[in-house]
Formats: C-alpha cells, sequence, structure tokens
C-alpha cells in the first residue's frame, strides 16, 4: 500500500542515518522527496538509492541555519515539485562535551542547525502551504528534550526547544489546515550515535551497552523511526497535532 501517493515532500539532512532512511521510506510509499543536505553528495546518494528502486527524488545543497540558503532550497523544491505538501525537519548536529568546555561558537552552531534550521524552514516552507491550504509538519526531536544528559546540555537544550516550538506552531497553524509533530527518537544506531559512543568510552562508560539494557528492543534503528514518520505523514494520524511522539524503547518512562 503507498500511504503517501502522490505527496511531495522535502527531508532535511537526507543525506545520511535518520534522513536517509525516512526520505527511502517515503518514496516507497509513492512520494516524491526533495533532499537537502549540507553535504550534496550525501544527498545525491540517497537519490540513486531511491531513483534504483524506481521512486523519484531530487538532491540539494543547504545550510539550514543560514536564512538565504534556506529560501532557496525551499524555492527549488517547489519549482522541482510544484508544492510541499510534508516538511521533515531532519537536519541537526550533537556535542558531547562539558559546559564549561563549550565554545560560544560552538553553542550557536549547535542551536543554529537544530533550533534556527527548523524556524527558517517552517517560515519559508509555511506560505507555500498556507496557499494550497493543506500541509504536514515533522520536526526532529529527541528523547533528551525530555530528560537530561551530562555532557549534552546544548543539544538536550536545543532538543527541549524543538518540542516547545512544535506545540506553540501547532496551535498557531492549525486552522490553516497543516498539522505539526514532532519525532523524539531515544538511541538510534547512527554516525551521530557512533560519535557518542566513542566520546563516552573516553569516559569510561560503554554507553551502547547501556542503551542496550535500558531500551525495550536494544538500539533503535533508523527505520524504526521513518516507519513513525510514514505514519505521521499520511492521512492515518489525522487526530495527532501537536505532539513529540517518543519512539524510544521506555527511555524516558522511568
Amino acid at each position: 500500500m503507498n500511504r503517501l501517493e502522490g505527496k511531495k515532500a522535502i527531508v532535511t539532512g537526507g543525506g545520511q542515518g535518520i534522513g536517509r532512511a525516512i526520505a527511502t521510506a517515503f518514496a516507497k510509499h509513492g512520494a516524491t522527496v526533495f533532499i537537502p543536505d549540507y553535504f550534496k553528495d550525501r544527498a545525491e546518494e540517497t537519490v540513486k538509492i531511491i531513483q534504483a528502486k524506481g521512486g523519484t527524488a531530487y538532491a540539494d545543497q543547504c545550510d539550514v541555519s543560514d536564512d538565504s540558503s534556506v529560501k532557496g532550497m525551499i524555492d527549488r523544491a517547489v519549482k522541482a515539485m510544484g508544492s510541499i505538501d510534508i516538511l521533515v525537519n531532519n537536519a541537526g548536529v550533537e556535542l558531547h562535551k562539558a559546559i564549561e568546555d563549550i565554545s560560544v561558537a560552538e553553542w550557536d552552531r549547535l542551536m543554529g542547525v537544530n533550533v534556527r534550521g527548523i524556524f527558517l524552514c517552517c517560515k519559508h516552507a509555511l506560505p507555500y502551504m498556507k496557499g494550497d491550504g493543506r500541509g504536514n509538519i515533522i520536526n526532529m526531536g529527541s528523547s533528551g528534550g525530555y530528560i537530561g544528559s551530562p555532557m549534552q546540555t546544548a543539544y538536550c537544550a536545543s532538543k527541549g526547544a524543538v518540542h516547545q516550538f512544535t506545540k506553540a506552531l501547532a496551535l498557531e497553524c492549525g486552522s490553516a489546515g497543516i498539522k505539526v509533530n514532532a519525532i523524539a527518537p531515544g538511541g538510534v544506531a547512527t554516525s551521530m550515535m557512533d560519535y557518542l559512543i566513542k566520546e563516552n568510552k573516553k569516559m569510561g562508560i560503554d554507553a551502547k551497552a547501556w542503551l542496550e539494557e535500558a531500551q525495550f528492543g536494544g538500539m533503535l534503528g533508523a527505520e524504526d523511526i521513518a516507519n513513525t514518520a510514514v505514519f505521521l505523514a499520511s492521512d492515518e494520524s489525522s487526530h495527532i497535532h501537536g505532539s513529540a511522539l517518543l519512539i524510544d524503547g521506555g527511555l524516558t518512562a522511568a
């Protein structure tokens, strides 16, 4: 069943990890996918994967923290696809450092990608969605937006902001026919998780073993998050609005 047949979607940061899994899952279910990534070659690789399976996709380069870069990307997406039905704000970065060691530039860069990036993509996509009288926005939050984690103050702060942004935007846009939600993953096997495992290992902590035990079913796969994104992007989730869905194997239940 093609649950997204005829839909036009943007998936930021779709060149690897969760973004790539979402983009390929969307295409599998019949959506045309526009894939902006800071590293265009990664986006192009995702496009090749989609095209090899008979799907339609476009690669683009974009720095989501930069206003003019985002505006250009959104305009190019509309030119390529004709409209925007779904916007997945997935692009994000991590930082594992003690607060006193975080430079202002590092803090600003993380907030620029994780928070300002979502604001800018919504700001420039919403006029098109409102013009069509419909739309579906999915922001990538994190279990870290619900619970704290040492050495991840900047990241946790950014994801808490994403959750609150999602709630407020949902209330602002609902009357325009635009649904807004977030996904809050737990520990997912991606390159970002590889980075965290490596940094924790320096401190004598086996983060992988801990997550395998703490999360029901063990480490999540990118496909687990992609399945949730397909659900939220489809008509099956018509009454889910303003939520940040935890997909974390019970990590935050305690």
